[in-house]
C-alpha cells in the first residue's frame, strides 16, 4: 500500500513511516528538549495569529503534534530515523535544469547539509522527454501546460533508493500533478517508501532567476522551505499548527512566503532528538549559509538562536 502526501493540498494526509531498525528512544535527558528549548528561545516570539480565509489551518482543522506524542515510545509505529546502513540523504534532479538552476540546486543541497546535518549526495540526473513520458504521465493542462504525473518519477526514485540512503528527493523544473482531478501539486511524497518529488516550477521565472538576484535568492529560499519541510515530513514530523515554523502548512506561494526557512523549537527538538543533532554549532553553521546567500535576516535569526542555545550546553 502506497501512503501519499501532497504538500498544499488541501485535502492532505500525514502518516508515520517505519524505520528498518530503529535507534533507541532518546535518552531522558531528551524528554525535555522541547520545553527547555521553547524557554531558552523565548517561545512567544513564534506566535502564529488565528489564520486568515483561505489559508492552510483555516480549511484544515489539525490539531498539531507534541514533541512526546512524536517519541510514542508504546506505539508500534515509530519515526523514521538513519541506521548505521542508512545514513545519507539522496537528491535527483528530473528534467531540464540550466546553469542557474544547477547553481541553486547546489545552494540547495549545502542548506540540507548543514540543517540536517547528514551527507548529501546527489544522483545522476534523469530526463523528462518523450523517450521515458507516455500519454498515462504527462498531459497539457488547459491553463497550466505541460505538466508531469507524480507518481511516474515517484515510481522510479521507489526502485533507487540506495541501500545507504534513509530517503531519496527529488526535484524538477516541470510543473507536476497527481491526478486528472487536481490541477497541480508543488510536491508530493511516499512515506513509507522514504521518496519525494518536488517542483521548482511556480517559485520564480526561469529567466527572472538568471538575470535577478533578488529573484534567485527568494527561489532559494522557497525551495529550501520545500525541501526542508518535506524531508521533515519523511522524518514523521507533522505540519506545525503551534508556532510560525518550517512545517506549517500552505495553500499558494503567499503563505509559503509568509513562513521561515526554520524549524520552531518543538520541531527542532524533534528532528534534534532524532537525529543526534548538535545545538549551537548547528545554528552558528546555517548563520553562516543564510549571510553567505546575502539572507541577513534568516542569517541574524540563527546567530542569535546559536548563542541562546549555548544555555542548554552548560
Amino acid at each position: 500500500m502506497k501512503i501519499y502526501c501532497f504538500y498544499f493540498i488541501v485535502l492532505s494526509v500525514l502518516f508515520f513511516s517505519c524505520s528498518p531498525k530503529p535507534k533507541p528512544f532518546p535518552n531522558q535527558g531528551l524528554n525535555n528538549l522541547a520545553d527547555s528549548m521553547e524557554f531558552v528561545l523565548q517561545k512567544n516570539q513564534f506566535y502564529i495569529e488565528a489564520p486568515k480565509h483561505g489559508e492552510w489551518l483555516e480549511r484544515n482543522k489539525e490539531r498539531g503534534q507534541t514533541f512526546t506524542e512524536y517519541w510514542n515510545k508504546n506505539s508500534n509505529i515509530q519515526p523514521v530515523q538513519t541506521t548505521e546502513k542508512r545514513k545519507k540523504i539522496y537528491l535527483q534532479l528530473h528534467g531540464d535544469f540550466d546553469e542557474t538552476q544547477l547553481r541553486l540546486m547546489d545552494s540547495v543541497q549545502r542548506f540540507l547539509s548543514v540543517f540536517y546535518e547528514l551527507p548529501i549526495e546527489r544522483l545522476e540526473q534523469k530526463k523528462l522527454d518523450s523517450t521515458q513520458l507516455n500519454a498515462l504521465n504527462w498531459r497539457l493542462h488547459k491553463r497550466n501546460g505541460f505538466q508531469v504525473k507524480t507518481g511516474f518519477i515517484l515510481d522510479s526514485l521507489e526502485n533507487n533508493l540506495p541501500k545507504d540512503g534513509v530517503l531519496l528527493v527529488g526535484f524538477t523544473t516541470n510543473d507536476l500533478y497527481p491526478s486528472q482531478k487536481w490541477s497541480f501539486v508543488f510536491g508530493q511524497a511516499r512515506l513509507y517508501d522514504r521518496v519525494g518529488i518536488w517542483s521548482m516550477a511556480r517559485f520564480g521565472d526561469k529567466e527572472l532567476i538568471k538575470n535577478d538576484a533578488d529573484i534567485f535568492n527568494l527561489t532559494l529560499e522557497r525551495t529550501c522551505k520545500t525541501a526542508v519541510h518535506e524531508i521533515g515530513h519523511i522524518f514523521s514530523i507533522q505540519h506545525c499548527t503551534f508556532y510560525r515554523c518550517a512545517m506549517q502548512g500552505a495553500n499558494n506561494l503567499t503563505e509559503l512566503d509568509g513562513h521561515p526557512s526554520y524549524f520552531c523549537p518543538v520541531c527542532d527538538a524533534k528532528i534534534i532528538s532524532n537525529l543526534h543533532l548538535s545545538l549551537s554549532k548547528r545554528y552558528e553553521n546555517l548563520a553562516a549559509f543564510w549571510k553567505n546567500q546575502q539572507q541577513l535576516k534568516t542569517s541574524n535569526y540563527y546567530k542569535k538562536t546559536a548563542i541562546q542555545m549555548k544555555r542548554l550546553e552548560e
